[in-house]
């Protein structure tokens, strides 16, 4: 399967780092759902999820602080649980988070952090990749961060 187009958000990295990651991939032709093949809802804007709900992560980029994944580039993917904000921000504290236009890493209102803590899985901690999408919101697929 290849990809006909990449859609990056018109808002990712303008209001402060990494704001608004995340991207949509277009393929040259469509597919059949299955086990492994499902779709992904997003959650509304305004939508509040309970902390711990559980989730899954996926993405092509750092599978450590420190390590770029190495070709063949295989996605990956982890199941984590939604945590409250203010303890991200014990891990991830802004330089300067008054300012909405820091290049700092930091955790901001708009952010969603999720982590499983017992197996190290974060978004820059991913263990071995597995077929199918968990549900966020309640009957569907979801990406919520």
């Amino acid at each position: 399967m290849t990809v006909k187009k990449v859609i990056v958000h018109k808002g990712f990295d303008k209001r402060h780092r990494m704001s608004d990651d995340i991207t949509l991939l277009q393929l040259h032709r469509s597919v059949d759902f299955s086990p492994h093949i499902r779709p992904v809802c997003l959650p509304e804007s305004n939508m509040k999820m309970p902390e711990e709900t559980s989730c899954w992560i996926t993405g092509w980029g750092m599978i450590t602080e420190d390590t770029l994944l190495p070709p063949p580039f295989q996605l990956q993917e982890g199941e984590v649980g939604l945590i409250p904000n203010e303890f991200c921000k014990n891990y991830f504290p802004s330089e300067d988070s008054s300012s909405s236009s820091s290049r700092a890493y930091g955790i901001r209102d708009d952010n969603v952090c999720a982590a499983d803590l017992i197996n190290g899985k974060s978004i820059c901690r991913v263990s071995t990749p597995r077929p199918s999408l968990g549900s966020a919101i309640p009957g569907a697929p979801s990406s919520a961060g």
